[in-house]
């Protein structure tokens, strides 16, 4: 019995079939893990293989990732628009933060 990582039959050596995960096509929001550059899904929030934590998008100055399903939301959203979860209150901070770079010295 061979397992689905074996590239070999253990017993005989023949070259095993071709794995089939590397004839799908990416889709939106699906990513590449930058440990082992396995493809996982967009709701991974880890690697199905070596269990590598997604890497966080850049983001421009207050647009905010939902902590519950990960759709990316911009400053003025106070909930998210995809799950109606409420913003994070490090992000809603932030906000004010990021604000005050806007402001003219006195």
């Amino acid at each position: 019995m061979n397992f689905s990582r074996n590239i070999r039959c253990l017993k005989c050596k023949a070259e095993g079939p071709k794995k089939v995960s590397e004839n799908f096509e990416m889709k939106k929001g699906d990513w590449n893990c930058p440990k082992c550059e396995f493809m996982n899904f967009a709701s991974n929030r880890k690697c199905l293989r070596c269990r590598e934590p997604r890497l966080k998008r850049q983001l421009n100055p207050g647009e905010w990732e939902c902590p519950s399903c990960d759709f990316l939301n911009y400053r003025r959203n106070k909930v998210c628009l995809k799950c109606n979860c409420n913003r994070p209150e490090e992000e809603a901070i932030n906000e004010y933060e990021d604000d005050q770079l806007w402001r003219r010295p006195h």
